[in-house]
């Protein structure tokens, strides 16, 4: 199987969900959530995996392919935009907390990490061995107090830092993927395998290049968490987040995710 057969596989996995909606009760109506994904393509042998262990990346409790997967050759990496029914709403509202990203945005993540599971089961019935980190039980998130007060999180493998290596896109200082279709969408999918593909070109050299720091995800986060100095504060947005939760029983911020300019594509390239 080529890259070409199996990307082929893994979009008609995604144009056949049946379940790529959900339902906005104020409205009472049912809205598609996620666009179809970029698909990116990195050796699992590529140095960079390495570099991510750095404590000043994400640090030691990272884990790379191999050590995912025995005989790992390629990791495959996805970004699926938020489809403009949710982007819209969310980008008019003038609350702290819109319905349509209330809803829509953890649903996105659910469906992008259901889509991985169907996504390997049918690369396992093709012969080809897999791992989806997400979802397995080693996958863990270890918190660490920073001596500035910060908080950083070290997870067991990071979906974002794998899109990087597979030519997605760069970071902002929102702390968020910025890919050819924006940075308004969800990484919550990643697989392993052990079929060699070929990488994905990477069409960028620099950490922040798809970045223009513009400062209008500053100017919009609530929680004064993010600056063009340090970025996104983990901790404060965190701490907001957690707010949202308990005052209005679930969703999230995502302001500086809409009305941006890398909101659906990528401003470096304008």
């Amino acid at each position: 199987m080529n890259r070409e057969e199996v990307i082929s596989l893994l979009l008609d996995v995604f144009r056949s969900s049946l379940d790529n909606t959900v339902h906005l009760p104020e409205e009472n109506i049912d809205v598609p959530v996620l666009e179809e994904p970029l698909i990116g393509f990195a050796a699992a042998a590529d140095p960079i995996f390495r570099e991510f262990k750095k404590p000043e990346v994400i640090g030691p409790e990272w884990m790379a392919p191999e050590e995912w997967l025995e005989g790992a050759k390629t990791v495959i990496a996805f970004f699926f935009p938020y489809t403009e029914e949710i982007r819209s709403r969310a980008r008019i509202a003038e609350g702290p907390i819109n319905e349509a990203w209330k809803y829509g945005y953890p649903a996105g993540s659910a469906l992008a990490r259901k889509l991985s599971l169907e996504m390997a089961e049918k690369l396992e019935q093709a012969g080809i061995r897999v791992c989806t980190p997400l979802t397995d039980p080693r996958m863990q998130v270890k918190p660490v107090p920073l001596e500035d007060g910060e908080l950083h999180y070290m997870p067991s493998w990071s979906t974002r830092h794998a899109g990087f290596a597979a030519g997605l896109g760069t970071f902002g200082i929102h702390r968020h993927m910025i890919t050819e279709k924006g940075s308004c969408g969800t990484m919550a999918a990643s697989l392993i395998i052990d079929l060699e593909l070929e990488p994905t070109e990477l069409q960028y050299t620099g950490i922040y290049e798809h970045c223009i720091r513009c400062g209008v995800c500053a100017k919009r986060c609530p929680s004064g968490a993010i600056t063009l100095e340090r970025m996104r504060s983990v901790k404060k947005c965190g701490e907001y987040a957690g707010y949202l939760r308990e005052t209005y029983g679930g969703g999230g911020c995502g302001k500086c995710l809409v009305a941006v300019p890398c909101e659906h594509r990528n401003p470096a390239a304008l």
